[in-house]
């Protein structure tokens, strides 16, 4: 699923509300099954800054592999600390994708508002469509522990080295294929005590997350922005 095709739909729905068409969603779930989950795309990173310049050929680049993020990325977390700080006591748990980029905005953006107590993991089933893209690729856990270990646990992580991206080669990960992953997140955070968790991931699994799984409103279908935090009830 493609910025590209989500910027359509985006267009099409806001077209069909100036039409006249009805604009009002609503969906009921039971608040005892309720999960309160902030999603977060991560913050601008250089294969970002890069396409906006030269265009998305860069994603091929292997300068860009396990991106990480612009000065500007780091600012938009400074920007993201002020929602962070008020919703921060009540996290319980902070789940990231292992890449890079995602990790830094979680760190820069939570890191100083959440209680010391609360668990961060890093989850392979979180990260962005893979393949083809260096940039989409992650570093091993050994060196992703030397950076980030005092505050990530990767116990759930079974690969050291990047064996999903690097199966995939020159081929990009399908739709079908993030699906699995989706699921396999639903069924990680299931069973989990924690009800208020922040989860910090990328746009590619989002846009497949609310656009080909979840039932959601318009609002939550659209493409996320760089660093831009949407807080649901979710239920699994």
């Amino acid at each position: 699923m493609s910025e590209q095709w989500a910027r359509q739909k985006e267009a099409e729905r806001a077209k069909q509300i100036e039409d006249g068409s009805p604009i009002w969603e609503a969906c009921a779930v039971l608040v005892s099954k309720a999960k309160v989950v902030h999603f977060v795309r991560h913050a601008q990173a250089t294969h970002n800054e890069a396409a906006a310049e030269k265009g998305r050929s860069v994603y091929t680049d292997p300068a860009f592999h396990d991106a990480r993020l612009t000065d500007f990325g780091k600012q938009q977390c400074e920007t993201l600390k002020d929602d962070a700080s008020s919703i921060g006591p009540q996290v319980e748990l902070v789940l990231t994708s292992p890449c890079t980029r995602a990790t830094e905005t979680a760190l820069l953006s939570f890191q100083d508002h959440v209680p010391d107590v609360v668990k961060w993991y890093a989850l392979e089933c979180l990260r962005e469509k893979s393949g083809q893209h260096p940039c989409d690729n992650r570093r091993s856990v050994s060196e992703l522990k030397s950076d980030f270990g005092h505050t990530i646990d990767y116990s759930f992580m079974e690969d050291d080295e990047d064996v999903y991206g690097e199966t995939l080669g020159e081929n990009r990960e399908t739709d079908e294929m993030i699906i699995a992953r989706a699921h396999e997140f639903f069924a990680w955070i299931k069973d989990r005590p924690e009800t208020n968790i922040v989860v910090v991931t990328h746009s590619a699994f989002l846009s497949v997350l609310f656009n080909q799984i979840v039932k959601c409103s318009f609002d939550m279908s659209k493409w996320f922005e760089n660093c831009e935090m949407r807080t649901v009830h979710f239920t699994v």
